[in-house]
């Protein structure tokens, strides 16, 4: 990596496929700056908050008076190789083995202290994506326009026009049903969402938001998808998460959450266990249907779109 500076680089943060923040990385003349920006809700209120954090180091990128090298230059400067170092975590300041076991072509593989991640690199040797645990980091392109994730839950997406079904322009179809989704009955999934909904005194998004399944008191569209998705898993059914966007009282389009069933005798059943509303085209889009345990890679592949402003929402009559 050259010694002098470079242009910063962007990235979407995305957690389980829903985009919660941006990460900087930029390096100068013994000096690497991480600078984060992500979803943070205090007292029920979506804002952003910006940790920085700047660490001096030498020309093979260690901290300072250190053997360690930051997180994230080990990966973001090149390919690292084969072998183990020793990484901080930058805005932990934790340290610990961070281990390449792979390298192919431009994909390598490898533990940052006990966590799985897989890094990809483009044809000159840049990180493009990197997925570490239930995170995924994307770059976004020098110059491009991309909305900052905290934006996009405090003041959604504009809606074109006054009546009609939600619509993506272009269109974004999601598939109706998940391979292995198992057929129940309405009447009990019905009940299901209304005690999901009962278990979560506070509203709010959350600590349980973030947690696989939405375990806690206080929580926002997340957690209740996420526990209705985990209670049904215990009665032996699987369902499906719907990650989209829901307006209220003519006001823009918001980033939301809620679940999908599959029915006895065909056909699907979406319950919002948030609010108990039906889940009607009207107010409810769907962006993507995916396994609430399993990879969030295509909802987070259409939230970056989205994001980038390649598709709009508009009412159909």
């Amino acid at each position: 990596m050259p010694q002098g500076g470079e242009d910063p680089t962007r990235y979407l943060f995305a957690w389980r496929g829903v985009p919660v923040g941006t990460v900087t990385l930029a390096r100068a003349e013994g000096r690497f700056t991480y600078t984060s920006v992500h979803l943070h809700t205090r007292e029920g209120k979506v804002g952003a908050l910006t940790r920085e954090v700047k660490l001096t180091v030498d020309a093979r990128g260690r901290v300072e008076g250190t053997q360690s090298v930051p997180q994230a230059l080990w990966l973001w400067r090149g390919p690292p190789r084969a072998g183990c170092v020793t990484g901080r975590e930058e805005l932990t300041g934790r340290e610990g083995p961070h281990c390449v076991t792979a390298v192919r072509e431009r994909v390598v593989e490898g533990v940052m202290m006990g966590t799985p991640f897989q890094a990809r690199y483009d044809a000159k040797g840049r990180l493009e994506v990197l997925e570490v645990g239930e995170s995924r980091f994307t770059v976004a392109a020098s110059g491009e326009r991309l909305r900052a994730p905290p934006e996009l839950f405090a003041e959604g997406v504009p809606v074109e026009g006054e009546r009609g079904a939600l619509t993506f322009v272009p269109a974004w179809p999601v598939a109706e049903r998940l391979p292995g989704m198992t057929p129940w009955d309405a009447a009990a999934a019905r009940a299901l969402a209304k005690r999901v909904h009962a278990a979560f005194p506070e509203k709010g998004p959350g600590a349980a938001d973030w947690r696989e399944g939405g375990e806690g008191e206080a929580g926002g569209c997340l957690a209740h998808a996420l526990r209705f998705a985990a209670e049904a898993a215990k009665l032996g059914h699987k369902v499906g998460m719907v990650h989209g966007l829901l307006v209220v009282d003519g006001g823009p389009a918001r980033p939301h959450a809620w679940v999908r069933v599959a029915l006895e005798g065909g056909g699907v059943l979406e319950l919002d266990p948030t609010s108990l509303d039906g889940v009607r085209p009207e107010t409810h889009l769907p962006l993507a249907l995916v396994d609430p345990r399993g990879s969030p890679l295509e909802a987070g592949e259409r939230w970056l779109e989205l994001l980038r402003g390649t598709h709009r929402i508009v009412r159909r009559p």
